[in-house]
């Protein structure tokens, strides 16, 4: 996770999600960069967990998915506005 998000982290859930929102707007390649992060989790929790919920691990997945999604567009934007 990139050391914005890594500081936020520790922030109370409420302000949490505000503040990763804000950094990953910012610098969408951070957002791009933790989603692969959040997959890399998701594919050793899976692997590794004696048990698991499996709807909350497809949660978070589809999550990372649409971040990494959100995050692409918003660098092509940025790349074609130059």
């Amino acid at each position: 996770m990139s050391t914005e998000c890594r500081l936020q982290w520790s922030a109370t859930p409420s302000a949490r999600a505000e503040a990763l929102g804000a950094i990953w707007t910012e610098d969408p390649c951070a957002a791009f960069r933790d989603s692969g992060v959040m997959l890399e989790m998701m594919d050793y929790a899976e692997r590794n967990a004696l048990s698991y919920d499996s709807a909350r691990m497809e949660a978070v997945r589809a999550a990372a998915f649409e971040l990494r999604a959100a995050a692409t567009r918003a660098m092509i934007r940025r790349i074609s506005f130059r």
